[in-house]
């Protein structure tokens, strides 16, 4: 019989000094969520403008043309969460429904080594600045929000068809069809509303953060439930213009109206949203 089959994954951890890690792990500790495509790097930035941490320049992913602020998403944590899934048999296609065990003995042995450095990320980040957090999405932080210290959730949801497609043309162009990108984000939200309910959170519209006569109170509530940040220095850090509806958005809206069971999505987020 396998050594592992007599061992639980909790006293292989402690075996390779993940309990101690954890123990270390501390701080005012706080994740950004959402879909992507949905502002994600824009909270994060005004997150960061609060006073919360994400990582030491070199350690994010840097600016793209499509994304020229940044993305204040740390490499090695993106890094370690693609490993974790493929650890557990995911593919490169995008499947919400993955199970997140590893089954083969290589595999496991494999997802301790992928804890251990999770484990030690986490703690890097706990030595380096009081309040710090991380930007998740909703799939990724299943794999997290175990090994996080207490933590609380800042998220954000655009839009359907903008985020949509968005999503499709930087990410997957001609790969996936309008409908599955659209079932894509209904499940995000539905992980997203499920995560909100579980820890101390706060919800976002992008819409409204770039609305000049709505974002005075968001902002106001956000600084208050990170405790730190400016009004007016994060009001010129957003630009109306990253409120953006092409033609092509227009003529999804048309050819792919929204079905029930995603108006019920959107209902219950606009009901949870600050």
């Amino acid at each position: 019989m396998p050594f592992m089959s007599y061992c639980s994954y909790t006293d292989l951890e402690k075996v390779i000094g993940c309990e101690s890690l954890n123990k270390k792990t501390k701080g005012e500790v706080f994740v950004v969520m959402g879909f992507q495509r949905s502002g994600t790097s824009l909270l994060a930035s005004v997150v960061n403008a609060c006073g919360v941490f994400f990582g030491e320049k070199s350690e994010l992913k840097q600016p793209l043309v499509t994304n020229p602020d940044g993305f204040f998403e740390h490499k090695q944590i993106s890094s370690l969460s693609w490993k974790y899934l493929k650890e557990a048999g995911y593919q490169d296609n995008i499947n919400y429904d993955v199970s997140m065990h590893p089954k083969t003995l290589w595999q496991k042995i494999k997802r301790l080594i992928t804890v251990r450095n999770m484990h030690s990320v986490l703690y890097r980040l706990s030595t380096q600045q009081e309040k710090w957090g991380i930007k998740n999405f909703p799939l990724f932080y299943y794999i997290w929000k175990d090994y996080l210290p207490k933590h609380k959730v800042i998220a954000i949801y655009r839009n359907l068809y903008v985020a949509t497609h968005s999503f499709l043309n930087i990410f997957w162009p001609s790969k996936f069809t309008y409908e599955y990108g659209l079932s894509l984000w209904a499940q995000a939200q539905r992980d997203m509303i499920y995560h909100l309910s579980q820890t101390e959170s706060l919800l976002i519209q992008y819409e409204d953060l770039l609305d000049e006569t709505k974002n005075t109170h968001v902002i106001q509530k956000l600084i208050a439930f990170v405790g730190g940040g400016d009004v007016e220095n994060i009001r010129k850090m957003i630009r109306p213009s990253l409120n953006r509806m092409d033609k092509e958005t227009s003529v999804l809206i048309d050819n792919y109206p929204t079905q029930i069971e995603v108006k019920e999505i959107i209902e219950t987020l606009n009901r949870m949203k600050i």
